[in-house]
């Protein structure tokens, strides 16, 4: 099963995404900040990473480069209300979706993300 990791400090857009993408049969994490999250790629490779970039404990910038750093290559998708198109080409994340964000939209762009990734 193609598994999501999402990162956002929004309980309720976690818990809507998280959603969305099971009724999708994506296996889903979800993470508060950036902390946590980087502790959950200690043990666990998601296929993708959606990202939120203004969190606290950790931002989205800090977490993108820490988990580039620590080896994580798979894509990760910026997902912001202010700058994910900025800072995707800033990081050279993989996709920028943009808060709000159409969820039809976001099923298309997690399936692009990890079509390469599951053949």
């Amino acid at each position: 099963m193609t598994s999501i990791l999402v990162v956002d400090d929004d309980p309720a857009l976690l818990r809507l995404v998280a959603l969305l993408l099971r009724t999708e049969n994506y296996d889903v994490e979800v993470t508060s900040n950036g902390n946590e999250a980087l502790r959950r790629l200690e043990t666990t490779r998601p296929n993708a990473i959606l990202l939120d970039l203004s969190m606290p404990e950790m931002d989205g910038r800090t977490f993108y480069t820490a988990a580039r750093n620590g080896g994580y290559d798979g894509p990760i998708a910026i997902c912001s209300a202010y700058g994910a198109r900025d800072a995707s080409l800033e990081l050279g994340a993989d996709a920028a979706i943009t808060k709000p964000f159409d969820p039809i939209n976001l099923l298309d762009t997690v399936k692009a993300l990890t079509a390469a990734v599951t053949r």
